[in-house]
């Protein structure tokens, strides 16, 4: 009965070290953004603060981002860079930037027009 026990108690451990590896791979910059601009967005890029090339570019592939609508981004789990900038281009051309943000923080980032935010800080 111990013995079975203690192999309950290990495959346990197992399955729980094979969790945590899996959510370990996720970017732990990843996070969702909210278009509180009120205006429709046509590209989302990224890019690392410390850089001035979009690293991730056109995020929204054929699609657009309404008011109100909220897409989640994933990072490559190598990126291992805190500070970010985004930049999202409206339907009309316009653009709009948020500067140094801090990724390995934000959870949930609801952009306004003109640069302001809200940042839900995990």
């Amino acid at each position: 009965m111990k013995k079975l026990n203690a192999l309950k108690v290990f495959l346990f451990a197992i399955v729980m070290a094979f969790a945590v590896s899996g959510t370990a791979m996720a970017g732990s910059q990843d996070f969702t953004l909210v278009n509180g601009t009120g205006k429709t967005i046509t590209y989302i890029y990224l890019s690392p603060t410390s850089t001035s090339e979009w690293i991730y570019q056109d995020e929204l592939g054929n699609n657009v981002l309404r008011p109100g609508q909220d897409i989640f981004l994933y990072f490559d789990p190598r990126d291992g860079v805190q500070y970010w900038d985004v930049k999202v281009v409206y339907e009309n051309g316009a653009e709009d930037y948020w500067i140094g943000l801090d990724l390995f923080r934000v959870y949930t980032l609801t952009i306004r027009p003109g640069g302001a935010s809200s940042i839900e800080m995990i």
